[in-house]
C-alpha cells in the first residue's frame, strides 16, 4: 500500500513539474506563442525563437530517471555508515549500511572518502525521504558476476584457439614426417616391450629390440622416465597415427666384436642356458651365444630332446664348426669332441655297454 501511495506521488511531482515548465514558457518575457508541429515559436521585438518542445519534455524527465546504475561524487558517510552520492541529479542518492556489503562489519570509510567516485545500482528514484536508493554491493555482485562470466568466454576462446592451433600443428608434423627423420624427444612411459617417447606432437614407440642388444637386460636399468634421448623415425602409419622409433645410441652390435675372437675349428668351454626343440643353446661368453643342434651332441644316438641329454648351467666343451656374420649366428658341435672329455659320460656309456 505504501509502495503504490510513493508511485503515485512520483506521477504527480512530474505533472507539476511538466505544468510549471509549460507554463514559464507560454509567458516567456511576454512573447506571443504560437504552437506548431509540436514546435514553440517566441516572438519578441522582431526575432523568432524556436526551441523543439520534444527535447523540453525530455529534459524535464530527466534521462537520468531511465538509468539502472549511476556514478557520482561521495558527499559524506555518515554515523550509521550510509554514503551521500551526488550524481548531478534532482537530489542526492543514499546508500544504507546495508546495501554496502552483505559484511556487517564492513566499514565504508576504509573504502572510500568524501571527494571519491562511487557506482551503485538504482534500487528506487524515490526513497520516501527525497533521496534516490542506491545498492553498492548490488553493483559490486553484478560487476564480479559479469567480470567472471567475461573470464570464462575469454577462457572459452582462449580453450578454442588453443585447440585449433593444435590441430593445425598436428596436422602439419603429420604432413612433414619422414622416415629418417631425427627428434630429441622424453621418455614418458617404460613397458616390458619398449619405451614411449614424446616428440612434442605425439609420442613414438622404440621396441626394446631398438634400444638393448642384450635380449635379457632390462629397459629400466638402462633408461628411466623423464630422460630426454635422440631417436629417428623407422616407419610410421599416418592412418593410424603410429610411429616405430630407432635408438642411435643403442650403438654397434657387441656381437661382430664379441664373435671376432674366434675362428672356426676354436674348441670353447660354455654353459647351457636353454634348450629348442631343435637343439641346445649355449653361452660361449656374456652376450655371445651359440646353439648345438640335436644332430650334434653325440653320435651314441639320435637326441629328440636336448634336455635328455645336457641340463641347464652344464659346462661343456664345444668344437665352433661355423660362424655366420650375415645372421649372426654360431653353430658349435660337442660329438666332434667325444672321447675327449669324461664330462660328456662317454666312457660311462662305453663301459655300460
Amino acid at each position: 500500500m505504501e509502495s503504490k501511495k510513493l508511485l503515485w506521488k512520483d506521477i504527480l511531482y512530474d505533472i507539476l513539474f511538466l505544468l510549471k515548465l509549460k507554463i514559464i514558457y507560454l509567458f516567456y518575457t511576454n512573447g506571443i506563442v504560437i504552437f506548431k508541429n509540436s514546435n514553440l515559436y517566441t516572438r519578441k521585438e522582431g526575432q523568432i525563437m524556436t526551441e523543439n518542445f520534444e527535447e523540453l519534455f525530455n529534459q524535464s524527465l530527466n534521462n537520468k530517471r531511465y538509468d539502472k546504475t549511476v556514478t557520482g561524487t561521495v558527499i559524506q558517510i555518515s554515523r550509521k555508515g550510509e554514503i551521500f552520492v551526488d550524481f548531478k541529479y534532482n537530489v542526492d542518492g543514499i546508500i544504507p549500511k546495508k546495501e554496502y556489503s552483505d559484511d556487517e562489519n564492513a566499514n565504508p570509510e576504509n573504502e572510500f572518502k568524501p571527494g571519491d567516485t562511487i557506482t551503485a545500482d538504482v534500487l528506487k528514484w524515490n526513497d520516501g525521504t527525497g533521496n534516490v536508493l542506491l545498492s553498492y554491493k548490488s553493483y559490486q555482485k553484478r560487476n564480479i558476476a559479469k567480470k567472471e562470466q567475461e573470464e570464462k568466454i575469454r577462457q572459452a576462446e582462449a580453450i578454442k584457439k588453443e585447440k585449433q592451433e593444435r590441430a593445425k600443428t598436428i596436422a602439419e608434423f603429420w604432413d612433414k614426417l619422414e622416415e629418417g627423420k631425427t627428434f630429441t624427444g622424453t621418455i614418458t612411459k617404460i613397458a616390458d616391450y619398449g619405451v614411449f617417447v614424446d616428440l612434442g606432437v605425439t609420442n613414438g614407440l622404440a621396441h626394446k629390440s631398438e634400444l638393448v642388444w642384450d635380449k635379457a637386460e632390462k629397459l629400466e636399468d638402462k633408461f628411466k622416465v623423464n630422460d630426454v634421448i635422440e631417436v629417428k623415425v623407422k616407419s610410421f602409419d599416418r592412418a593410424e597415427r603410429k610411429i616405430a622409433l630407432e635408438y642411435p645410441g643403442k650403438g654397434e652390435n657387441p656381437w661382430f666384436a664379441l664373435a671376432s675372437k674366434y675362428k672356426v675349428s676354436d674348441v670353447v668351454t660354455c654353459e647351457v642356458v636353454k634348450f629348442a626343440a631343435f637343439g641346445a643353446f649355449v653361452e660361449i661368453e656374456k652376450g655371445l651365444e651359440g646353439l648345438v643342434h640335436n644332430s650334434e651332441i653325440t653320435t651314441l644316438k639320435r637326441v629328440v630332446k636336448p634336455e635328455d641329454e645336457l641340463k641347464i648351467g652344464q659346462k661343456v666343451n664345444a668344437k665352433i664348426i661355423n660362424i655366420d656374420t650375415e645372421k649372426m649366428k654360431i653353430g658349435l658341435s660337442i660329438k666332434d669332441l667325444e672321447g675327449t672329455s669324461a664330462e660328456y659320460g662317454y666312457e660311462e656309456y662305453i663301459a655300460k655297454n
